[in-house]
């Protein structure tokens, strides 16, 4: 396996239980709960890839991605969703997925192994309470979500990785069951590319040091290779080594979100308490059209996220930092039609392209004016839309026109990305996919993809659970079919 995120510590663990020897190779380091000091300045650069400073060649989208055993599940803030129905049909009808059927048995097992729960009213803190009551005062639909958190403390620092293991990612839920079963599992191991020759695939990686430096060389030989990498290194390990055919690294999908402020007339406290727990699906009709909408998702950082996220420097922005306490975010995340690209550059590090299509810009500035108005209704007394050419701050009686004015597009107006997918994506067309429905390159047998590259197109909803499920059905397929792909 290489990566133990959100796929790869599935097929880890399901495959060392059905009796196989696994290898688990991680390039970033093995961190737990005793090293989560909930500290921004610490935390960011030990769980993100870049320090949570990735972006995409222009600049204009940062892109979040964990680091470390169990990938960006130890960061993430729990929702826990299915995979909308419409998109598996989609993904069948206009990609020829076949079999997706399987995935209801897939979804129970990973929802069962991650303790998936419902979120109890008590769970709902402040900030996301207003946000509900802001969208029920407009009629607009909502949900309280599932999480898979037990005994949590509502300490709020669920990002910067769970200091009491409440939080039940890979790291404490399918790594340790892999550990178990007889798994290794190796840290700080980067793999640099995986060669075929005769059936047996050789998946070379370098040995970092406890600074992260390179300190020695690894080869791996397996009948059976699965890469769990994510969307963004899946691509740059597979063009690196000459597989996976001419789809690799195109047709990536961000689900690119922005975020307006509300400034509340009394403290929220947004940062205690469970980050998210209620989510506004008023604006996606899946059924009605599977390839458009948004979600709004309420969203709060502690001081150093919020006073990148904020507009100003110096006396300006700490005159907003000064109703820290009084501040709540909610974002919107993008349903994409838009795609880019992962390339390989020649230093050997991913070169990430992207662009907005017109109808996604103007979903988005769609969404935006759909913020600031449930911010409003929840009671923020100001909103903050942090355009970076003079952030707007907003009251009531002011409207929505100068959003409709600007708009939005790359450059004027933060974006960013947590769920980065479909560079590999699946499919039973070796022209336009990198792989087949069980996540099988086209080109290679023995080659698996299992991560959030291999949707077809953009999910639509948070991927923790899709992922996992994937994997599941990916791994269940490998053991099934051993003693074939092994000969």
């Amino acid at each position: 396996m290489i990566g133990s995120g959100g796929g790869g510590a599935v097929v880890a663990a399901e495959l060392a239980e059905s009796g196989l020897d696994v290898v688990l190779l991680e390039q970033g380091a093995y961190h737990t709960k005793r090293d989560f000091d909930q500290n921004e300045g610490t935390m960011l650069p030990r769980l993100f890839e870049d320090a949570a400073q990735r972006l995409t060649e222009d600049g204009a989208v940062t892109i979040l991605q964990g680091r470390g055993v169990g990938g960006s599940t130890v960061h993430n803030l729990g929702y826990c969703f299915r995979a909308p129905q419409p998109i598996l049909e989609l993904w069948a009808d206009e990609h020829g997925v076949r079999e997706l059927g399987s995935l209801t048995a897939s979804f129970e097992r990973v929802e069962q192994g991650l303790h998936v729960t419902q979120i109890l009213p008590e769970e709902v803190n402040p900030h996301n309470r207003a946000i509900q009551r802001g969208s029920e005062l407009l009629g607009y639909h909502g949900l309280v979500a599932r999480h898979n958190r037990v005994g949590c403390v509502r300490a709020g620092f669920c990002i910067l990785g769970c200091s009491y293991d409440a939080k039940k990612s890979m790291l404490v839920t399918y790594i340790p069951r892999a550990d178990r079963a007889g798994a290794r599992v190796l840290a700080d191991a980067k793999v640099e590319r995986v060669e075929v020759r005769r059936g047996i695939k050789r998946v070379r990686a370098t040995i970092g040091d406890e600074r992260g430096r390179p300190a020695g060389e690894l080869d791996v030989e397996a009948a059976v290779v699965v890469c769990c990498a994510g969307a963004i290194a899946t691509p740059v390990i597979l063009q690196a080594s000459g597989l996976g055919g001419d789809a690799v690294g195109r047709n990536l999908h961000l689900h690119p979100n922005l975020i307006a402020s509300g400034i509340f007339p009394k403290p929220i406290h947004a940062y205690y308490g469970i980050p998210q727990s209620y989510y506004i699906d008023e604006f996606i009709d899946l059924e009605r059209d599977p390839k458009r909408g948004y979600l709004l998702m309420p969203i709060a950082g502690y001081p150093v996220l919020t006073a990148a996220s904020l507009p100003g420097f110096g006396r300006e922005l700490f005159s907003i930092l000064r109703d820290y306490p009084r501040i709540g975010g909610l974002l919107a995340l993008l349903h994409d039609q838009s795609s880019g690209r992962v390339e390989r550059g020649s230093d050997g590090r991913p070169r990430i392209t992207y662009t907005l299509e017109d109808a996604d810009r103007r979903q988005l500035a769609q969404a935006l004016k759909r913020v600031v108005e449930v911010l409003w209704a929840s009671g923020a007394e100001r909103v903050i839309v942090p355009y970076l050419d003079g952030a707007l701050l907003l009251r009531p009686e002011d409207g929505t026109s100068e959003i409709d004015r600007r708009g939005v597009r790359e450059g004027i107006i933060p974006l960013s990305s947590t769920h980065p997918q479909s560079t590999c994506r699946m499919g039973e067309d070796p022209s336009l996919s990198v792989v087949n429905s069980f996540g099988e390159t086209h080109d290679t047998r023995g080659l698996f993809v299992a991560d959030m590259s291999v949707f077809p197109t953009s999910l639509g909803a948070p991927p923790q659970i899709t992922t996992a499920a994937l994997a599941d059905r990916t791994a269940r397929h490998i053991a099934a079919r051993w003693s074939e792909l092994r000969a």
